[in-house]
């Protein structure tokens, strides 16, 4: 199933609602789960590179994506690794792309990065993630803005209630 995903409504993130916010948009496509990053430089660090913080963010999203597109699960940041390899610029065209990798046990094994049109790539994250456990799914899914998405999505992510 491709497509561009919902967005969480209160997402710094994602929200088109919120002008304080990146306003990301997510997309899944065989597989992988990508977001066109160009990002002005409100969220720089040093001067006109993108805070590092953010691009953490991004790719931690980018992440939960991927799992919920693989296996059906909300799941939660346990562990991770990150590492920059070259500065992130504000006001250039990369793409945030991520994956889910293995389950093992109870661990989703994950891994996210940023691009540029050539496809080098400028920082990694490396992460386990679990399942989480007791969450209100329904009233979760139910915070998501579908008005973008095709009905395919929209029913695979409304669903998830349903699998709990």
């Amino acid at each position: 199933m491709n497509g561009r995903l919902p967005a969480y409504k209160k997402s710094f993130f994602l929200s088109p609602e919120r002008q304080d916010g990146l306003q990301l948009q997510i997309f899944h496509q065989d597989g992988i789960v990508y977001s066109p990053l160009l990002v002005d430089n409100r969220f720089e660090g040093y001067a006109e590179v993108l805070h590092g913080g953010m691009i953490f963010g991004i790719l931690d999203v980018i992440i939960w994506y991927a799992i919920v597109m693989k296996t059906r699960k909300l799941s939660m940041t346990r562990k991770v690794e990150m590492e920059f390899y070259k500065p992130v610029m504000c006001s250039n065209l990369y793409v945030a792309k991520g994956e889910m990798l293995r389950l093992e046990e109870k661990d989703i094994y994950s891994t996210a990065w940023v691009e540029d049109e050539a496809g080098e790539v400028y920082a990694r994250m490396n992460a386990v993630f679990r399942e989480g456990k007791g969450l209100a799914v329904d009233a979760f899914v139910d915070r998501f803005d579908f008005s973008a998405t095709t009905p395919e999505i929209r029913d695979y992510f409304l669903s998830l209630a349903e699998t709990v």
